[in-house]
């Protein structure tokens, strides 16, 4: 029950939804399979990124261990709330990759800003 609770609780605030910031890169797709590809292949680059980010946010803090734990929760996070979200594939691969790309911007802002670091801030 209380496991149950925390996710609900955890889906809540975000205001993600599985249409949420479809990628202008697929506007050009007019079948599901073309869309899908096409999301997937946003999805692989936005993946990517957040390992980059990732690593260098690694380097650069104090407490590792810390940052891999929220890392984990926030993967699960990412998952849950995308599976609850999305009724149809290309609405899952939509939203993993809007959640993805904020969670660069989060590495960035709390890990990397005002640090010498050899990423750049993420793209909007």
């Amino acid at each position: 029950m209380v496991r149950h609770v925390l996710v609900t609780l955890l889906l809540l605030p975000s205001g993600v939804t599985a249409q949420e910031a479809p990628s202008r890169a697929c506007a050009d797709a007019k079948t599901t399979v073309a869309m899908e590809r096409c999301a997937s292949r946003v999805l692989a680059e936005a993946k990517s990124n957040l390992s980059k980010y990732l690593h260098e946010a690694r380097r650069v803090t104090t407490n590792r261990a810390l940052l891999d734990s929220a890392q984990a929760a926030w993967e699960r996070y990412r998952d849950l709330t995308c599976r609850a979200a999305g009724r149809q594939h290309v609405d899952i691969l939509n939203c993993l990759s809007a959640l993805t790309r904020r969670r660069v911007r989060e590495l960035y802002d709390h890990y990397l800003t005002g640090t010498k670091t050899g990423v750049p801030p993420p793209k909007e």
